[in-house]
């Protein structure tokens, strides 16, 4: 899956940490754990390996093989890190970054990118396009003028309504940020506002702030069953 210039650039001049590419270490890697590597799996080591994003000051190294010296769980493990079905985990994950982050990173044999379990994407190339946007957005004058968000207990693994974020494209006339792929995750606009659509939350975002008949008719659609 090919990145915008948006997020091309982005990577550019992101931090990076040496990290395993060469694929014949890859697959050895795989063979150790006897596990069958897929092609997006290597091309995401590849490609991502390495790629260092900050929480705060706490760094994420991604990727699912690591050089030394580590921080988080690839301290004590020189592979894979692999993640069996088990309960709500119904796919095979591996641990897909380096940090003391409280969280669990996860990528999926299909590519699919994980955080605590929770699918957030289905391409990790969404994932970048994502980061690159909001860099973007901070380095704006963009506020927050409304959130929605799934309740984490009542809606444990459950999406944001499609129905109910058409409503919202008609109501707002939103369309796609150029460039941004189709995926769970994703960016809207109408010239005016910023719509980022996650997994589970949705935010809208203003520049000059939105008028009370505005918000009260995007709050019908999401806080009124």
């Amino acid at each position: 899956m090919a990145l915008s210039n948006r997020a091309c650039k982005f990577l550019a001049n992101s931090k990076w940490k040496d990290s395993v590419k060469d694929e014949k270490e890859i697959i050895h890697a795989f063979k150790a754990a006897k596990i069958m590597p897929t092609e997006q799996l290597i091309d995401f080591q590849k490609r991502f390996g390495g790629f260092t994003y900050f929480a705060y000051l706490e760094p994420i190294v991604y990727g699912i093989l690591h050089e030394i010296p580590c921080r988080g769980s690839f301290v004590n493990e020189n592979g894979l890190i692999v993640i069996e079905p088990e309960d709500d985990i119904v796919v095979r994950h591996f641990e897909c970054a380096d940090t003391l982050y409280q969280e669990t990173f996860s990528i999926d044999e299909q590519g699919r990118y994980y955080e605590g379990f929770d699918l957030k994407c289905n391409h990790f190339e969404t994932h970048i396009e994502d980061l690159a946007m909001l860099e973007q957005v901070n380095k704006g004058k963009w506020e927050t003028v409304y959130k929605y968000e799934l309740d984490v207990y009542r809606d444990c693994y459950e999406y944001i309504d499609e129905k109910k974020y058409g409503e919202l494209v008609k109501r707002l006339g939103l369309k796609k940020v150029e460039d941004f792929p189709e995926d769970i995750v994703g960016w809207d606009t109408n010239g005016d506002l910023l719509v980022w659509r996650k997994a589970d939350a949705v935010v809208v975002l203003s520049e000059t702030g939105m008028n009370r008949r505005e918000l009260e008719a995007i709050q019908a659609i999401f806080e009124h069953e």
